[in-house]
């Protein structure tokens, strides 16, 4: 095993045996623990690191930059690492980098400054974790999930050419099936965004793409300022949900196919995302217009009630005002 460096006798002033001592306690860790001088060579590998990284003897790296093991996409996150710790700041990264025989590895990597008793920072304090069964795991499930994705728009592209099939060959249904072609349509396409449930998806980018389906050319439905968030997955499926129904009700019986204007805003309160649609009605409409429990509307509310949130419909006079009030999590980013 090699020894610890000198410099490390004086650490917290244990004294004399604070090499040994020291190189214990980091032979104790099952992580790759490494003591590096100020300017970032290497002085000290515990006998689990020279394990991990398969490195047959540790007098051919003692000395040399830390840099130097890793490969060049992981160049600039060692290099911050190693500045933030010069300057007494800790830091952690992920990277991958391979072991001294080339096996393919991922490390969870923790920096930070070590300082004498006067606190000079004299060495840095490298912790490294070996993740790659977990991230390996991880991209297994990234695959199975992209390939589930894949598979669903499929089947939503195939369900739409049906029911435009069944559209042309019952015509007195042709507008039911246009309908519903519609919204499978709307829902592959956001579905077509969420490759990673964890990723998010912009509010404002699911809106617009969501509208352009309704309004191409943007001139009739006006989208106000959206705050920045991400929704998960979940959340952007209700989002386009409601944006959808009520577009496809407003082309059916309100002012999209009368070629009147709508509003579209949104804003963020408390945790909470808060979209509302406006529009004025072509004719008077009743306050229950559309709103029965087997409605479109109804389904609406139903799901809205499921994510924890609420959604309202309004009418007053020729005006109607549709509201989703969605929490949006600690995931949501702002």
């Amino acid at each position: 095993m090699p020894d610890a460096p000198e410099s490390l006798a004086f650490v917290g002033g244990i004294g004399p045996l604070s090499r040994e001592m020291l190189a214990a306690v980091f032979d104790q860790s099952a992580d790759c623990v490494k003591i590096l001088d100020r300017d970032g060579r290497i002085e000290f590998i515990n006998r689990n690191g020279v394990c991990n990284l398969e490195i047959d003897d540790f007098a051919t790296i003692v000395g040399r930059p830390w840099t130097a093991l890793w490969p060049a996409d992981a160049q600039d996150d060692v290099t911050a690492s190693i500045a933030a710790a010069q300057a007494g700041r800790p830091s952690r990264f992920e990277a991958f980098c391979p072991t001294a025989k080339g096996a393919p590895k991922w490390w969870d990597v923790s920096v930070a400054p070590v300082r004498d008793r006067e606190g000079r920072i004299f060495a840095i304090l490298s912790t490294s974790r070996d993740v790659t069964v977990p991230r390996e795991a991880m991209e297994r499930m990234e695959t199975m999930a992209h390939e589930m994705r894949h598979r669903l728009r499929n089947a939503f592209a195939i369900g739409g050419a049906i029911v435009r099939a069944s559209g042309r060959e019952e015509p007195e249904h042709a507008e039911f099936a246009a309908d519903l072609a519609q919204r499978l349509q709307t829902l592959s396409a956001t579905q077509a965004s969420l490759l990673d449930p964890h990723a998010g998806e912009p509010l404002e980018r699911l809106i617009s793409r969501i509208v352009e389906g309704f309004d191409p050319g943007g001139e009739r439905i006006a989208i106000a300022a959206l705050p920045r968030v991400s929704l998960d997955e979940q959340q952007a499926r209700l989002v386009a949900l409601v944006v959808s129904e009520l577009a496809t009700n407003s082309l059916k019986h309100g002012a999209l196919g009368a070629g009147l204007p709508i509003a579209l805003a949104g804003d963020r309160r408390k945790g909470c995302l808060m979209l509302e649609w406006g529009e004025t009605l072509p004719a008077p409409a009743s306050p229950a217009r559309g709103a029965e429990p087997g409605s479109g509307y109804g389904l609406m509310q139903r799901m809205a009630r499921a994510h924890g949130g609420a959604f309202a419909v309004d009418f007053a006079d020729r005006r109607l005002t549709a509201r989703l009030d969605l929490p949006l999590g600690e995931a949501a980013r702002g």
